[in-house]
């Protein structure tokens, strides 16, 4: 029996979960300059986050961990998001990496989910090559950029699968153990720096049969009403840190709104200001909103994990454009706070600032693509069968 994303956790461990969230915050928030200065989670963080579970979410209850559904996730990731967008960013992916690693046949699946200390990252893209030997296969690629890698346990890479000739034959998911790849430091972007999303490398590595499947036997067609919402999963782990950094760059405008004056007028402070609160009002009505998308979306995946029915290639496209809509949701409400709170927000002793590059930063992975996400949301409204993304 496959992982599947569903409540399956107490409504107890599923509100345990949260309140050791929230609880994380002030630390994560305390250590978020070092951790991207070093451009890495430093030890107390990923200490902390790994005693309270925060890597296990996905992880099913016989293994350990707390099998919560999506809607849990996005709420307790987002919690997390409110001192770090690096250290949600990578729980929210790990989170994802077990969901996937769950779908593998026995006995990889349970060989790498009951190892002590779990933690599975991926990257779906199949940046790789696989080619069949006796007993498996042999696996050259690299993988930019898998967030995390240095920190997993496990890592599960796409690769094209090859014949004996070069062709290329089909696509499949690698399960490979972390101790058997290197992560080259190619991380040096403007925001999201601590999330050492580092480039995973293997040459010529020889991986038994059971760790490299074909997508269709983990997930179905892809483009097909029979897969399973590969997509919609990928696409929540993107959102859910954004929730979180929206919201911490509210409480810090709003906090400092009131000591802060707006410099060229009358107005002793920006809290006095109504072009300053319909700013701000915008802006949380946004953020508001993307949570909303959000939620609903991560509903509709644990009722659909509940009865047993699997989402069709219209509801996935739906999906995609409604979370692609809260993230771009969430970018516009911090950019707005940015023009509000002024230019000291982007002094470097100023974690707004590193808030405003995290957010933007995120919110350019090639799934969160708007265009992508409503041409093909578009294209199933109007029954057009020509395919736009690779994943639905």
């Amino acid at each position: 029996m496959t992982t599947k994303m569903s409540a399956a956790g107490t409504a107890t461990e599923k509100t345990e979960a949260l309140e050791k969230a929230y609880a994380l915050v002030p630390l994560l928030r305390s250590h978020a300059p070092r951790c991207e200065t070093e451009r890495r989670l430093i030890e107390p963080v990923v200490t902390a986050l790994a005693e309270a579970g925060m890597f296990k979410l996905w992880l099913p209850a016989r293994f350990g961990g707390t099998q919560a559904g999506a809607r849990t996730l996005v709420e307790v990731v987002a919690a997390l998001a409110e001192g770090d967008g690096s250290a949600a960013w990578l729980t929210s992916h790990m989170a994802a990496g077990t969901w996937m690693a769950g779908r593998f046949p026995e006995p990889v699946r349970s060989e790498i989910l009951a190892h002590p200390g779990v933690r599975i990252t991926g990257v779906l893209a199949p940046s790789a090559q696989a080619r069949p030997v006796p007993d498996g296969w042999r696996v050259t690629g690299r993988w930019p950029y898998n967030s995390g890698g240095s920190l997993s346990t496990h890592v599960m890479l796409g690769c094209l699968l090859t014949d004996d000739a070069g062709r290329t034959t089909g696509q499949a998911l690698c399960a490979i153990p972390a101790g058997d790849l290197t992560f080259e430091d190619t991380w040096h972007v403007l925001g999201m720096r601590a999330t050492a999303s580092s480039t995973a490398t293997a040459t010529d590595l020889f991986l038994p049969a059971g760790r490299v499947v074909a997508v269709q036997e983990l997930f179905g067609p892809l483009d097909q009403d029979a897969g399973a919402p590969v997509a919609s999963v990928l696409l929540l782990a993107l959102l859910a840190p954004q929730l979180g950094m929206g919201r911490a760059a509210l409480a810090h405008v709003s906090a400092h709104a009131s000591d802060k004056p707006v410099v060229g007028t009358y107005y002793a402070t920006q809290a006095e200001s109504v072009a300053f609160q319909l700013q701000v009002a915008e802006a949380a009505v946004k953020i508001e909103t993307a949570e909303a998308l959000a939620l609903r979306v991560a509903d509709s995946l644990d009722a659909a994990a509940e009865n047993g029915s699997t989402p069709t290639v219209a509801d996935r496209a739906r999906a995609r454009a409604l979370v692609s809509r809260a993230i771009t949701e969430v970018v516009d409400a911090v950019t707005l706070l940015a023009t509000a709170h002024g230019a000291g927000g982007f002094a470097d002793s100023s974690p707004f600032q590193r808030i405003w590059r995290d957010v933007n930063m995120a919110a350019r992975h090639m799934n969160a693509s708007p265009a992508v996400a409503n041409e093909t949301y578009g294209k199933s409204l109007l029954g057009r069968p020509e395919q736009v993304a690779r994943i639905v």
